[in-house]
């Protein structure tokens, strides 16, 4: 036994140094291909949304319903709510506004079905859908997707629908039409809440208080922004308010930065901005002004792009796009020096090639490099770069 596992021992070492030897007598050559990508050198800083809005009172002992949706443009003198004294009321007149919504759908449903035989209208009306609804999803804007899958699902509904039951749809709108009229009755006596002014309208439990005022923001500093990023933690709206209306969809966003990328875009007009926390889109934003205070700047801009997500934000993380850089992506361990100049060895054919670059950016693992004008000329798309290797040498034929 004991010869036997002497045996197998020396088998493995033998295995072992040749596979060694093996390993030392072929060169390894590690390559990958030069592709064009695009770096993107951008500075995460923290700020606050700040929007021109007046707020809507109510009455906060009392129940409320809304009339107005988030973002739903209101006239002066429109109504945004209804206040109940019970909140049985409150509940029969929610209920009544979903049978309203019900029974349009159902009347909708129907006009479809009875003109609609062959269903082709139908059938369009569900792929467009689709189409919006998977577009939605793939730019991550889930909560913009309710309206679509409701359309979608009623023409599904419609589209599955015998013709033959239409006087049955017929009749169960009118039991909905009757049971909303009871619900109405049992609703009366809500006091209407109505814009005082026009503009687009935001609940007060789907935004956070607000944080400082348009004209506020221009007297902001590094250390009273910071304050605010801190308060918006714990604000809440003001006692009483139901919301807000915002005279417009401009808005302004405030952050504090380096001073040294503030630098970066001032003379600049616009930069681009991504919120990773709201949304997958980035967006321009227009450089209102920008302010120094010794190493720190506080940088304002100002945009009109809004949806929902937008609305509910006060104070958030930003990605300011400094600079955009397209080229050949170099990893940091493919970069030599060869008499005096910056550059990768390539391998052509069987045959090691130095090309000099010019890098245009420096990532933490890798450089982008221009594109030279020809393979002949320098480092050029698809070109062979090696990132690994033993005794590499200009003109040096790899077995």
């Amino acid at each position: 036994m004991k010869r036997f596992f002497s045996a197998a021992v020396v088998l493995l070492l033998l295995v072992y140094i040749g596979y060694q030897v093996s390993q030392n007598l072929t060169e390894q050559i590690e390559t990958i291909d030069a592709l064009i990508v695009e770096a993107v050198d951008k500075t995460t800083c923290e700020g606050i949304f700040v929007r021109n809005v007046q707020p809507v009172y109510g009455d906060g002992d009392k129940t409320y319903e809304f009339l107005a949706e988030n973002g739903e443009k209101v006239a002066r003198g429109s109504q945004v709510a209804v206040f109940f004294d019970d909140p049985a009321a409150a509940e029969d007149f929610r209920q009544a506004r979903a049978l309203e919504a019900d029974i349009a759908s159902a009347r909708a449903a129907c006009s479809t079905i009875q003109s609609d035989e062959g269903g082709l209208t139908l059938d369009a009306d569900i792929f467009s859908d689709m189409e919006t609804l998977s577009g939605l999803l793939a730019q991550g804007k889930a909560w913009q997707t309710d309206a679509v899958y409701s359309s979608m699902t009623q023409a599904i509904v419609a589209r599955d629908y015998p013709r033959e039951d239409v006087g049955m749809l017929e009749t169960a709108i009118a039991a909905m039409e009757s049971q909303r009229k009871s619900l109405d009755a049992a609703a009366a006596g809500g006091r209407a809440v109505t814009a005082q002014q026009s503009g687009y309208f935001i609940k007060a439990t789907e935004s956070g208080a607000v944080l400082c005022s348009m004209e506020e923001m221009y007297a902001l500093t590094p250390d009273s922004l910071a304050a605010c990023i801190q308060r918006a933690q714990t604000a809440s709206p003001e006692e009483g308010v139901i919301g807000y209306i915002m005279e417009s969809f401009e808005w302004c966003f405030v952050c504090a930065m380096p001073a040294e990328d503030a630098a970066a875009i001032e003379k600049r007009s616009s930069a681009e901005l991504s919120f990773p926390y709201i949304s997958t889109e980035t967006i321009s934003a227009k450089i209102d002004r920008i302010s120094y205070y010794d190493d720190q700047a506080v940088v304002i801009f100002r945009c009109g792009f809004i949806d929902e997500e937008f609305l509910r934000c006060t104070a958030e993380t930003c990605d300011v796009v400094k600079q955009t850089y397209t080229g050949i992506r170099v990893p940091k361990e493919a970069l030599h020096l060869n008499d005096g100049r910056w550059g990768v060895y390539c391998l052509s054919g069987a045959m090691i090639k130095f090309k000099p670059v010019e890098w245009l950016y420096q990532g933490d693992s890798y450089y982008i490099a221009k594109p030279a004008e020809s393979a002949a000329k320098g480092l050029y798309l698809y070109d062979k770069i090696v990132v690994s290797g033993k005794d590499l040498e200009v003109n040096k034929v790899i077995k």
